[in-house]
């Protein structure tokens, strides 16, 4: 670590210099308070011992000089003087000074003022990481709703026109989830950033100031200073908590903002395309549809099954489909959130069958009433608080358009559900030019 001396007295200088060096500090020395002002624009050394009386600028004029230099990190300023007087002190505080030393100093009074500041720097360069990273989490946060709300509009363009407001409400939903993720995340780092125990570091600070005279007889026999070291290493131990919580709840608000960016990418490839056959991955469209409700499959536990005919690509309407098969699943993850079956699963199957591919989503949740199996597909009809009874008559809509069939299946409450996508296969031509 990096220390400044500013001290006019050569044989003192030269002393402080020696013992510095020798417990491992990177030592600049200046024998006026300008040349001191010049190696601490140039060098930003983290501690600083200051005489206060020098010739030209003293340790006064200089002090209030360094502060304003350190905008974005803190410099730890002890005085060295020979006034004894109370109001001397004060002054010298509120000037910006962290502690004093008197003169002549005691060698072991020196190196543990010296280990004091070192500790509140350290503390300090770690919560202003923590401090730098939050504030970038949260611009990003900003950048990702801006983001979001640019492809809302869009997305709900391209549902009007395309029949996918389904697909949209879901994404939504998905990003929605993300984001209480994010905010959750950045508050509990505001909190612990709040709640910091640097402040009680500055209060231990003060009472080794008040005890500066006699820090060695007050650190061994009064109760108060003999309780100093372990606090000190209590308040250390619990710093480094704080700093590995505020990580990690770092590292969870960057995981979020990046499923929330992948949704979005992928979600605006589809609402940017036009509703026609395209050739298709069955199984590559399921795990898009997957990834939109990612969030409430995994805060559930549930278990995802696959089970998939390799039968190829096939021609279908990619971006109508991917509306089925998201409605499904969002329907299957309400069930198994709302059921106490163990393991939670969710079963996807692809089988080919009679020239038609046959999706299958099933689940082993609340089940569905007898009474509402026949009217599950009509609109209005919903059994979710929060729902619109839109969802699985859009999908109904939408598997006719596409000449397929929607089928759903159950034994009755707490025996699981089925939802069944079947669609027709079609032929691929392939012509051959002959040559004569």
């Amino acid at each position: 670590m990096k220390v400044l001396i500013a001290e006019d007295d050569a044989a003192s200088r030269m002393i402080l210099q020696k013992h510095l060096q020798n417990w491992g500090y990177q030592v600049l020395a200046a024998e006026n308070g300008s040349k001191a002002l010049e190696l601490i624009k140039a060098q930003q050394p983290e501690i600083a011992l200051i005489d206060w009386v020098m010739p030209g600028m003293d340790g006064l004029e200089l002090c209030k000089k360094i502060r304003p230099l350190y905008d974005k990190k803190y410099i730890y300023i002890i005085f060295l003087t020979s006034k004894t007087e109370s109001q001397d002190i004060v002054t010298a505080l509120e000037t910006g000074a962290d502690d004093f030393i008197s003169k002549p100093f005691d060698k072991d009074v020196l190196r543990s003022k010296m280990s004091v500041g070192v500790r509140i720097i350290n503390y300090e360069n770690e919560m202003r990481i923590a401090r730098q990273k939050a504030e970038e989490a949260q611009a990003n946060l900003e950048k990702v709703n801006i983001q979001l709300e640019l492809t809302y509009k869009k997305l709900m363009e391209a549902a009007r026109s395309a029949g996918m407001a389904e697909v949209a409400a879901n994404v939504l939903h998905n990003v929605g989830n993300s984001l209480n993720s994010v905010n959750v995340s950045a508050t509990l780092i505001s909190e612990k950033l709040a709640k910091s125990e640097i402040t009680y570091l500055q209060k231990l600070a003060d009472i080794i100031k008040n005890h500066s005279d006699n820090l060695a007889e007050f650190l061994t026999n009064d109760p108060q200073g003999k309780y100093i070291p372990t606090y000190i290493c209590e308040v250390s131990s619990h710093l480094e908590q704080q700093k590995n919580e505020i990580i990690e709840n770092l590292s969870s608000l960057i995981r979020h903002v990046g499923h929330i960016k992948n949704v979005i990418r992928m979600q605006q490839f589809y609402a940017g395309a036009e509703q026609q056959q395209e050739c298709t991955s069955l199984p590559e469209l399921i795990e898009n549809a997957l990834q939109m409700n990612s969030i409430g499959l995994q805060r559930n536990n549930i278990e995802v099954i696959r089970e998939y005919e390799d039968f190829g690509n096939i021609f279908i309407d990619k971006h109508r489909t991917l509306q089925i098969l998201v409605n499904f699943i969002d329907n299957a993850e309400h069930a198994l959130a709302q059921s106490t079956n163990k393991p939670k699963q969710l079963k996807i199957r692809v089988t080919k069958h009679n020239n038609k591919a046959r999706i299958e989503v099933s689940d082993n949740g609340i089940g569905i009433k007898p009474e509402d199996l026949n009217r599950i597909f009509d609109t209005g009809f919903t059994t979710k608080s929060s729902g619109h009874g839109f969802g699985l008559h859009g999908c109904l809509l939408a598997a006719r358009d596409m000449k397929g069939a929607i089928l759903a299946q159950s034994r009755g409450e707490n025996q699981g559900a089925a939802f069944i996508l079947e669609l027709p296969l079609k032929k691929i031509e392939v012509k051959n030019e002959h040559r004569k």
